[in-house]
């Protein structure tokens, strides 16, 4: 019987550790979470004032971008010509909504959602809801930029 009640001690300290574990991993940001959003947060300022310049800095060189119903897009050059065209379109600006990040290494991935507002020329303003999943590629400096960017739309009453 005394056993039996040191066992019970010793069962209550070991779950009250992995419940402490837990709570403190849930608390504690995660760098590559905090760099993504900045990232974004970067991106979508720089798309909002038109320079697909920096938009396409954001992209690592050797990057891939999959638009939706499109061909491939290699290259942070061809990546530019990409975003100045939607610009050109009427695109005006991204808000973009990061889901999770997983990472490894030097790679992670980001799901998440976005909000993308147009104004044609000659018509109205409108919006596009998008659902993406980025893969992130820490460069040598450190820092994280877009490796492969593939979105797709969603139908207007799904956010």
């Amino acid at each position: 019987m005394r056993f039996e009640g040191v066992y019970a001690v010793l069962a209550g300290f070991a779950l009250t550790a992995a419940a402490a574990t837990a709570q403190e991993a849930k608390a504690r940001p995660d760098p590559v979470r905090a760099a993504v959003e900045k990232q974004n947060a970067a991106f979508a300022a720089a798309f909002a004032r038109g320079d697909t310049a920096a938009v396409a800095a954001a992209y690592a060189d050797d990057a891939i971008a999959f638009p939706p119903d499109g061909a491939m897009v290699r290259g942070r050059a061809a990546i530019e010509a990409l975003w100045r065209s939607l610009r050109d379109a009427g695109g005006k600006a991204i808000t973009l909504s990061t889901i999770d990040v997983h990472s490894s290494g030097s790679l992670a991935a980001e799901t998440g959602t976005a909000v993308l507002k147009l104004r044609p020329p000659n018509g109205a303003e409108q919006s596009q809801s998008v659902k993406y999943v980025v893969v992130w590629k820490r460069q040598a400096d450190g820092t994280w930029k877009l490796y492969r960017d593939i979105w797709n739309g969603m139908p207007p009453d799904v956010k």
